[in-house]
């Protein structure tokens, strides 16, 4: 019985959060920021009452985290510290590829 009032409650609230918050369109550029600075008690606050209601932020914030985190793995090897990886570089189709595209929207 007390399980099913947990539940239901939690429910209640998130669904009154829902209604009340911003939607996921206008959180996506906070996510973003919340990468680049830090964020205000406010904005804090609203993320992350929104990350508590929504799991698809939840996965595109993971998202741009494993992107930032990829692209200054690959920053740091480009200025040559390292050598590149073959986990995570492209495949010589795949550069090619890009290479014609940029000839292609150059010129």
């Amino acid at each position: 019985m007390a399980d099913g009032f947990y539940d239901r409650t939690i429910h209640a609230v998130r669904y009154f959060l829902l209604r009340r918050l911003p939607p996921c369109k206008a959180m996506a550029p906070l996510m973003s920021e919340s990468l680049e600075r830090p964020l205000t008690l406010r904005e804090r606050v609203k993320l992350k009452l929104h990350l508590w209601i929504c799991i698809w932020c939840v996965w595109y914030l993971e998202h741009l985290r494993l992107l930032r985190a990829t692209i200054g793995a690959r920053s740091t090897q480009a200025a040559g510290e390292d050598e590149v990886s073959p986990d995570i570089s492209l495949t010589v189709e795949a550069s090619e590829r890009i290479k014609e595209a940029l000839k292609r929207s150059a010129g």
